[in-house]
């Protein structure tokens, strides 16, 4: 029986500070949830370091880590469609985290094919995030979008962008990231120095229709250059952490939307939608963070999206310390950071 095989998980340990794997009981799951046996998880770089820094400089607490996993169930729930040995991709905690047995609700969970590859299905969640983003900024096909920071929910965003026809611009300060998007479809790329809101407007000859900005960062000059490089009427839809203090005077000239997406979509944090699987209505809500889910499934699986590129390491699960470490320590180039079961 897989409930007397051990069960792990990766945490932040305040006190200690540093990254401990726990002892935890195997889930209890109820009749809209799978016990899911992962195999691999993704490290969000991003949201996870400052999880892990926060809890140091606090000095105590233990945190749970990670949010996004590919794994097969192992037993389920009587309402769970899918047979045992499906494998799935998953997002969300407090469902999800790097741990080697989870509890899913099947609104959280996408059937994988089996000739999918696993590790780039682990991207899952930040692929729902991306997909998100780039709803809210309400585009058309044809028209421009300049995304800014090209981590893995950068990189994601160009690619879905450039499927989806528009006319993709984006910047990082890491030049290497930017020739990377420009492979992914970006039809102008480069550092801060070269992508400004000035050239922007003269590739383009006016204003973008969108600004996705998917970096962090502590100053709100980065949120008002994103205004700046709109077109009157525009859409600033902001996905990295970062402050907002935007200038009136701006927002007024340009009449322009600004918006801050939570997470995967509708349905995130509604215990209603994850817990107990109810769904929102189709006619209503079009888009939720199990339909992003499975959207992105679906355009890995039909080749829409390249993964392979984003994946820079590997770690064991046994090796997690190892792998927060580097990322910690910015001695290494990375994007996507992927723990092996």
């Amino acid at each position: 029986m897989e409930k007397t095989m051990q069960n792990q998980g990766i945490y932040i340990d305040g006190s200690k500070k540093e990254i401990v794997l726990k002892e935890m009981p195997i889930p209890s799951f109820n009749d809209v949830q799978a016990l899911v046996k992962v195999e691999y998880s993704l490290i969000s770089a991003g949201t996870e370091s400052g999880l892990i820094r926060n809890s140091i400089s606090q000095g105590s607490g233990s945190l749970n880590l990670g949010y996004q996993a590919v794994g097969r169930i192992v037993e389920k729930g009587k309402d769970v469609p899918y047979p045992v040995g499906t494998r799935v991709a998953v997002y969300g905690a407090p469902y999800v985290h790097h741990n080697q047995y989870l509890s899913v609700p099947l609104t959280l969970m996408a059937p994988l094919k089996e000739e999918t590859d696993p590790k780039e299905a682990s991207f899952v969640g930040l692929g729902a995030i991306s997909m998100h983003g780039l709803r809210e900024a309400k585009m058309q096909f044809g028209e421009s979008v300049w995304v800014i920071g090209l981590g893995v929910i950068g990189q994601l965003t160009v690619q879905m962008a450039t499927f989806a026809g528009y006319r993709v611009i984006a910047s990082d300060l890491d030049e290497n990231k930017a020739t990377l998007a420009k492979e992914y479809g970006a039809e102008l790329a480069g550092t801060p120095d070269m992508i400004n809101p000035e050239t922007i407007k003269k590739y383009l000859g006016q204003g973008v229709d969108a600004v996705v900005i998917s970096a962090a960062s502590k100053s709100p000059k980065l949120a008002n250059e994103a205004l700046n490089a709109l077109r009157k009427g525009g859409r600033l839809v902001v996905v990295g952490d970062l402050p907002l203090e935007l200038t009136r005077e701006t927002m007024f000239q340009l009449e322009s939307e600004v918006i801050v997406t939570r997470a995967g979509g509708p349905g995130r944090y509604d215990k209603n939608y994850e817990a107990l699987a109810i769904d929102y209505p189709l006619q209503y809500v079009r888009w939720t963070e199990g339909r992003n889910v499975r959207e992105f499934v679906r355009l890995l699986e039909t080749g829409k999206l390249n993964l392979q590129g984003l994946i820079t390491h590997c770690y064991s699960f046994q090796e997690a310390k190892k792998a927060y470490e580097m990322i910690l320590s910015g001695k290494e180039e990375y994007i996507g950071v992927i723990l092996e079961y």
